[in-house]
């Protein structure tokens, strides 16, 4: 059973790699929503609460999140960077430069937690 789940895994890492070769990073949301306040349970929504980041975090590829902006309740809305294998430096450059560009990071405000 381990056996067969780890082949269906390198097949999922096989197929993402042939995919992002053609790029040097993807720029995607982190999850469906906004940010929940510390203690947040998604419940049923489980899955679709972490489906935007579950396939990267299958293949081991660097990531970083950077804040973009605040919903109507003060909490962050951000995005997630993801680059090719080994190239961190990609990742953090362009998460760098997208956080700059917006103005750096702002505590939430408001009564949030």
């Amino acid at each position: 059973m381990l056996s067969s789940l780890l082949d269906e895994l390198t097949e999922v890492r096989r197929r993402m790699l042939g995919f992002i070769q053609h790029y040097d990073a993807i720029i995607c949301p982190i999850s469906p929503w906004t940010a929940r306040p510390h203690g947040f349970d998604p419940g049923k929504d489980r899955y679709k609460a972490w489906s935007h980041s579950m396939a990267y975090n299958l293949t081991g590829w660097p990531g970083v999140t950077v804040p973009v902006g605040m919903d109507g309740d003060g909490l962050p809305i951000g995005v997630q960077i993801v680059a090719r294998p080994w190239r961190e430096d990609v990742a953090l450059a362009l998460g760098a430069r997208i956080e700059k560009s917006l103005g750096g990071y702002s505590p939430p405000t408001g009564t949030c937690l």
